[in-house]
């Protein structure tokens, strides 16, 4: 499990009952969020938007302190959750409007007829998350035959391996799988009870740190958007208040091109939504790229249809999952392109 420095998004056991009874809840209650839109009197469409405490999510946290929301006309409201679980129970049972995880968790929702369109594309985890070897002998990916590997099976860190293992040639069982959290593996790599740890920031680089023989041999740079958040809402929600969609994209553009030309301040209020001192996040700033609204919108219109599918296909050759599901069914680009004409 995910700390408050990053999002959990392992997979719970009981996944598919909540979500499945949220999905009863909504259809036979009154309290969604679907359907909000500004009043007469003019002011800010509140739109809530459930998430995790990942830092790629920052530009929400900084539309929020810097006003940028209210300047588009619409007042963010930022829904937490400590586990993927319960936010997508949480967005199932329609008690938000939009969402922002990662990719493979979109693609389980869609696996579960759980209706959203992808807008926009937030962030890639490029060297934040990362296999690291602490083995002298294995140097490269192409060494992991026979190795003991610990990782948390159904998370990103697994998605990463696996990759990773298909690039080399390498089948799953010819590794060792050890099963511990992300945010222990690096620790058990480093005390030698394991060769090899997948894992993230700031775990990472503690592991590179402690380590005499740690060193990195694979990242989801490998495969730029492998590890990647899209930001979702429900189709309800954008038929009925396109324009409050379009300020959320808007305001998010607004808060990446106060981090990129103020950088040191954003990421202070990054690291004070989540918990966390500047400092002990900086290498995870690092590791991450945080898109503009342009550099999204080409993304989504370009590249995002063979991610999901690739992404899909790890998840079927997981078992997570049986087919891949229509990315197009779940992908909105004419929001990107209505707030880039404003």
């Amino acid at each position: 499990m995910r700390t408050k420095v990053k999002r959990t998004r392992a997979v719970g056991a009981g996944l598919l009952a909540a979500l499945l009874a949220a999905l009863l809840v909504a259809c036979g209650g009154d309290d969604s969020t679907d359907g909000t839109s500004a009043d007469d009197s003019g002011a800010p469409t509140e739109v809530a938007i459930g998430t995790t405490t990942w830092i790629g999510y920052g530009p929400l946290w900084i539309a929020d302190d810097q006003g940028f929301d209210l300047d588009n006309g619409v007042d963010i409201k930022m829904v937490n959750f400590t586990t993927d679980q319960d936010l997508e129970s949480g967005y199932a049972g329609g008690k938000f409007q939009g969402f922002s995880i990662a990719t493979n968790n979109q693609i389980r929702l869609a696996d579960l007829d759980i209706d959203f369109e992808v807008v926009l594309m937030e962030d890639f985890s490029l060297t934040a998350d990362s296999i690291v070897s602490c083995n002298p002998q294995i140097k490269s990916i192409d060494d992991l035959a026979g190795a003991k590997v610990a990782f948390e099976e159904l998370s990103v860190s697994d998605l990463l391996l696996r990759y990773a293992l298909e690039q080399a040639g390498i089948g799953f069982d010819e590794i060792e799988y050890v099963p511990i959290p992300a945010a222990d593996a690096g620790t058990a790599a480093v005390a030698g009870k394991v060769d090899v740890a997948v894992t993230y920031e700031p775990y990472l680089q503690a592991a590179l740190d402690e380590g005499d023989d740690c060193k990195i041999i694979f990242s989801a740079e490998e495969r730029p958007g492998l590890i990647s958040d899209p930001l979702s809402f429900s189709p309800d929600f954008i038929e009925s208040n396109p324009d409050a969609v379009v300020g959320v994209l808007r305001a998010w553009d607004d808060a990446v091109e106060f981090y990129n030309s103020n950088t040191e301040e954003a990421q202070a209020i990054v690291a004070e939504a989540v918990g966390e001192k500047p400092d002990a996040l900086a290498s995870s700033f690092d590791g991450i790229k945080l898109f503009s609204l342009q550099e999204s919108q080409d993304f989504l219109e370009n590249d995002f249809v063979p991610l999901w599918d690739d992404i899909g296909q790890i998840m079927v050759d997981q078992g997570q999952i049986e087919e891949v599901p229509d990315a197009e069914d779940h992908l909105n680009t004419d929001m990107g392109q209505q707030a880039l004409e404003g």
